[in-house]
């Protein structure tokens, strides 16, 4: 007699592609509890979530509740709803077993000796390539339906209902008079996204959401082809993405556009002829065009700027401060900010200023090579090349003893050798001498590369020089721009203190004009210390 604790999971994608469903578990896991007697049972479920996820929320639930005792049988359907990783599942049975509890596995007997765990091993790597199988399966059909002009599911298009019987789209005409209407405010009478969406909020239309339209839901419908007949799927690499609340921030992933030559594309009943559809793309192009030729400030350093504080690139941003408008070079962190992330508490930085400073640093250079070389000595320690790599040579065998040191405590602790307390410690450990050790073979690794400057990169620096150190005063802004492109690959403001990442280019220039195939040949880090040229806040430059 005593209490059962059941865990059932399913994750989307198995319920749809293989059967799963909570349902049938519980009602296997329950009718196995009342075989052993149980006369309490705990549920606890994670649906919608991955089992190569260990943090599921319902699973650390359970395992809380596991360490407050009274709990006899942990019951899973089988192994694969505890976990899909073979590490995981021997983790989670360590844990089980440690709290007291036997582990049931309802669609076979686990009694936790040697030959179950490795018959664990061998069923989770099957159940892997069915799982691959599965999928590949699923891709071929979703393919051959989408060469048939059906939908998988329904893709959620504003103006479209999805037919569930014939898988295919279906025009609401309410709605597309209104996608009809937008179509010729933006193209024949030049009304701009976000005046559109503030007429459709003034007549009361609501958006597809049924809130207030926005400029970049109007963008959407625009710019998107469905609506001339032709939806693509399978454009953007999802996989893992809906997991990421359960994820740390380093694992989460992104989504992915894929190459065009995977999209597939779906006939649908137009909304808006083709002609139409296009004009609106061309006024989209247009406008960008105008855009990038239009720069209230000429900012010098566009797409180099890096955060010192937080890692995140910098853009310029105009500010308009007592009706006078200034330029600052801006963490992308910090304004707007970067979504799930902490704000970055940077400064602005004063665009002109920073950009004499670097300009200078690059003058110099061209000027007079013999500066590189002084500050390429300066930044390289005193040390010859054979002793770097003698010094790598013996971190590369103490990261290699500390991942084999790292898995003979990992089995002492399942074989328990050494209590859990004590595991963490030892590992945590050897997580900090091998951050140390990976930390110094980087440092290495630069210096090496600072070593690897041979004298011929040297000398094309030096032709470089003798080309444009005449008339660096008469350069355009535009010319300045290709200039620092190509000897500079990073700038990074960390508070007043600016590091520039050189890089010597394999090209020298013709007439003052730089070639656009510039590559970049080994790099180092040039520091400039900016502590009387502190950058202020908007307004009190």
């Amino acid at each position: 007699m005593g209490a059962a604790l059941i865990y059932l999971r399913v994750s989307t994608e198995e319920q749809a592609e293989r059967g799963y469903s909570i349902a049938a578990q519980r009602e296997e896991c329950r009718a196995r509890a009342r075989e052993l007697g149980a006369t309490e049972i705990i549920e606890f479920v994670d649906e919608g979530v991955s089992g190569s996820i260990l943090e599921r929320p319902a699973l650390v639930a359970a395992l809380e509740r596991l360490k407050a005792g009274g709990t006899r049988w942990f019951i899973c359907t089988d192994t694969s709803r505890l976990s899909r990783s073979v590490a995981h599942q021997l983790l989670l049975i360590d844990v089980i077993k440690k709290a007291g509890t036997e582990l049931i596995f309802v669609s076979s007997k686990f009694t936790d000796t040697p030959e179950d765990r490795f018959q664990l091993t061998v069923l989770s790597a099957v159940d892997e390539y069915e799982r691959a199988r599965t999928r590949l399966r699923s891709l071929i059909g979703k393919r051959a339906k989408a060469k048939a002009g059906k939908l998988t599911h329904s893709p959620g298009l504003y103006g479209y209902r999805f037919d569930k019987e014939t898988d295919t789209l279906h025009i609401i005409e309410e709605e597309a008079k209104i996608i009809r209407l937008m179509y010729q405010w933006f193209v024949s009478k030049d009304v701009s996204p976000y005046e559109i969406a503030r007429r459709l909020n003034t007549m009361g239309i609501p958006s597809p959401k049924g809130k207030q339209w926005s400029k970049q839901t109007v963008k959407r419908i625009l710019s998107n082809s469905a609506y001339a007949g032709t939806l693509y799927i399978r454009r953007y690499d999802t996989k893992d993405v809906k997991f990421n609340k359960y994820k740390p921030r380093e694992e989460r992933v992104s989504r992915k556009v894929r190459p065009h030559e995977e999209w597939l594309p779906i006939s649908l009943p137009s909304v808006v002829d083709k002609e139409t559809w296009e004009a609106a793309q061309e006024r989209f192009e247009n406008s960008r065009r105008r855009w990038r030729s239009y720069s209230a400030y000429p900012y010098l350093l566009s797409g180099l700027m890096r955060c010192g504080k937080c890692g995140a690139t910098m853009h310029g941003n105009l500010v308009t401060s007592r009706g006078i408008k200034r330029a600052y070079y801006v963490c992308t962190a910090k304004s707007p900010g970067i979504r799930g992330q902490e704000r970055c508490r940077s400064q602005y930085l004063n665009a002109p200023e920073l950009e004499e400073i670097v300009w200078e640093r690059v003058s110099g250079w061209l000027t007079s090579p013999e500066r590189l070389r002084a500050e390429l000595r300066v930044f390289s320690p005193d040390k010859t090349a054979t002793v770097l790599e003698m010094e790598l040579l013996t971190i590369e065998t103490e990261l290699a003893k500390a991942c084999k040191e790292r898995s003979r405590i990992a089995t002492m602790f399942q074989k328990d050798l050494i209590p859990e307390a004590e595991m963490e410690q030892r590992l945590r450990e050897i997580r900090e001498r091998c951050d140390g050790l990976f930390r110094r073979r980087d440092q290495i690794l630069g210096e090496l590369s600072r070593h690897n400057l041979a004298a011929k990169e040297m000398k094309r620096l030096e032709e470089l020089a003798a080309q444009v150190g005449n008339v660096l005063e008469t350069l355009s802004l535009e010319e300045k721009k290709r200039l620092v492109n190509l000897l500079i690959e990073e700038i990074t403001v960390t508070g007043n203190r600016i590091d520039i990442k050189a890089k010597i280019p394999h090209t020298i220039l013709e007439n003052a004009d730089i070639q656009e195939t510039a590559a970049p040949g080994n790099g180092f880090h040039g520091r400039h210390d900016t502590s009387h040229r502190r950058p202020q806040e908007p307004g009190l430059c």
